[in-house]
């Protein structure tokens, strides 16, 4: 499955178009939500450093797609003048001899499960499975309930919803509900450049579990971006201890997407 990317080295390019994702969200908040939720991002080459304080875990307090000390240094330079607890993400296995021993020196320890990072193509068809969960677009005009499931699925501070309804209705953004009926009840993002699409976003309601719901957002999605024209589609999902089912990996593997490296999450 990584023949989809030109080689750039491990893992580079699945990292590259998720660190254009966080850019771009970042470009399209308001100067107002960026200032109230001191919402910051720092472009690297393939990577970024992503600063959001008011939303606890590494999802958007992390430095992710480097490769090199001299970017690592300068991301942590960076995200060490930022509040709350921070993280370093790093395909682990790949990194050099000379980033290990920055990891020591520098004290960071792991933490918490490793995430995966799954590749899927476009040309890779299954016949979609059996459901009754359907999903459409969210509309320009529902940025805010976009927002506020979001944050009640991961368990958020609704004062963050205006971070997520920024994305709703922005070029290279697609948004999508899962309904029960007419009522949206869950959510799932795709950022799209090129021919590669990065899905995120992705939640559902607690009373709405297990009822095909994320299944059907991801199909939603890979209808999209095919549309769009993307040929391949890079998401990340965080891998349980095996003695606890992670629902969304396992989604994602029946659906097609391949595990292709881990990541493990360091804190600083």
């Amino acid at each position: 499955m990584n023949s989809l990317f030109p080689v750039y080295g491990a893992s580079a390019h699945e990292d590259a178009i998720e660190a254009k994702a966080f850019v771009d969200w970042h470009r399209v908040c308001s100067s107002k939500v960026q200032d109230d939720h001191g919402f910051q991002c720092l472009p690297l080459e393939r990577g970024c450093a992503i600063s959001l304080p008011d939303a606890p875990g590494p999802t958007l307090n992390r430095i992710f797609g480097v490769s090199t000390v001299e970017e690592l240094e300068e991301a942590f330079t960076w995200m060490s003048t930022k509040a709350g607890t921070k993280f370093l993400q790093l395909n682990i296995e790949s990194a050099s001899d000379e980033v290990r021993h920055w990891i020591d020196v520098r004290g960071l320890r792991e933490q918490g499960p490793a995430w995966a990072k799954l590749v899927r193509s476009s040309e890779f068809d299954l016949a979609s499975p059996p459901h009754e969960v359907t999903c459409r677009k969210v509309r320009s005009t529902e940025g805010e309930l976009f927002g506020a499931i979001i944050c009640s699925g991961f368990g958020l501070s609704e004062a963050l919803i205006p971070v997520w309804a920024s994305i709703v209705g922005k070029d290279d953004w697609s948004c999508f509900f899962a309904l029960d009926g007419d009522r949206p009840i869950g959510t799932g993002a795709m950022y799209s450049s090129g021919n590669t699409s990065w899905l995120g976003g992705g939640t559902v309601l607690p009373d709405f579990r297990n009822r095909g719901a994320h299944k059907a957002l991801i199909l939603a999605r890979l209808d999209e971006g095919k549309a769009r024209g993307a040929s391949a589609f890079v998401v990340e999902a965080k891998i349980s201890p095996p003695s606890t089912a992670s629902v969304s990996y396992e989604n994602l593997k029946k659906l097609g997407f391949e595990h292709v490296y881990s990541r493990s999450n360091f804190v600083f």
